[in-house]
């Protein structure tokens, strides 16, 4: 696998009432954690697949993360996409995890 960026994430269950308001605040203020290297795939245009569910997601990342990764990734996660030069590429919501293959975690979003 070659590695052309790294990612940072935060959990989804993260999100807070935001007692002023009422509605849910997705954690802005909550520091993202620190990933590791990963090999960041762009589909243009975006790829259409239907789950199991029978719902139809859309996505454009596509992200292959090394099995040694010991952290949890999670539908509904906030993931940011970091390029191999350090700036910012996207924040993406984790829309499914793959971890049946051995020798990576494929998320997307």
């Amino acid at each position: 696998m070659k590695f052309n960026g790294s990612f940072n994430y935060r959990p989804a269950g993260n999100a807070t009432v935001d007692p002023t308001t009422g509605f849910l605040d997705d954690g802005a203020d909550s520091a993202f954690v620190k990933g590791c290297e990963c090999q960041i795939d762009v589909t243009i245009p975006a790829k259409t697949i239907i789950g199991t569910d029978g719902q139809t997601y859309t996505y454009t990342y596509d992200v292959f993360i090394p099995k040694y990764f010991r952290g949890e990734l999670a539908k509904g996660d906030t993931v940011q996409l970091v390029g191999a030069d350090g700036r910012e590429i996207e924040t993406i919501t984790v829309k499914g995890v793959d971890t049946l293959n051995r020798k990576y975690i494929e998320i997307w979003g």
